[in-house]
């Protein structure tokens, strides 16, 4: 019995929105570096009900090339929300997909894959039940030391709270809103982590 408990609290764990490893009083980072995540267009699911053409007789927007469209504006938005964030919280973040910390410096890289990018069906407003949900997680960077992962997130828009909503900015609920409130949840996950590390903010 005791051990089909402790079994059962492990499975939970794992399956959590959010793992955090335990810290050991690394030094504050002086950058944070988010990337985009990875979207592949077998990720996303499309608004059954758009696609067609203006034009009669011509075909409308083939759904890969759709399909890669919504991809990258979701990878856009969440990236633009963490590093907007974080910046707004008084952290030295930038967006980039090739940037590491300056040698001798330290640095958290923030990275992670769509999982599933659903459009829902936006011509039913208030009710599109656009959503988006992700796997990330954020790495400390150091000089002569390996990678050590500090925090994993599974996330979904659907199960966030309402207040997971404050500054998405342009508001909203298509697929795009919903990637920027994930994206808020990334970004006060890390201020959260850094809280417990006692890091000051900017590096400083």
């Amino acid at each position: 019995m005791r051990s089909s408990v402790v079994a059962s609290t492990f499975f939970l764990l794992v399956l959590g929105a959010c793992v955090p490893q335990p810290e050991t009083g690394l030094l504050h980072p002086n950058i944070i570096i988010v990337r985009e995540f990875s979207a592949s267009t077998g990720a996303v699911v499309l608004d059954p009900s758009f696609g067609f053409s203006l034009n009669r007789g011509q075909p409308g927007v083939p759904p890969r090339e759709r399909a890669g469209a919504v991809a990258r504006g979701a990878t856009f938005q969440l990236a633009e929300m963490v590093t907007e964030r974080l910046r707004e919280l008084g952290f030295d973040a930038v967006r980039s997909a090739t940037e590491m910390p300056e040698t001798g410096a330290r640095g958290l890289i923030v990275n992670g894959v769509f999982r599933k990018i659903d459009e829902g069906y936006r011509r039913r407003v208030g009710d599109e039940n656009s959503n988006v949900s992700i796997s990330a997680q954020v790495e400390y960077r150091a000089s002569g030391a390996p990678p050590q992962v500090l925090l994993v997130l599974n996330l979904d828009s659907r199960q966030l709270p309402p207040a997971a909503a404050v500054s998405t900015r342009g508001g909203g609920s298509n697929v795009n809103a919903a990637a920027r409130r994930v994206g808020n949840e990334v970004a006060r996950s890390i201020v959260d982590l850094a809280r417990r590390n006692n890091w000051p903010l900017a590096g400083h």
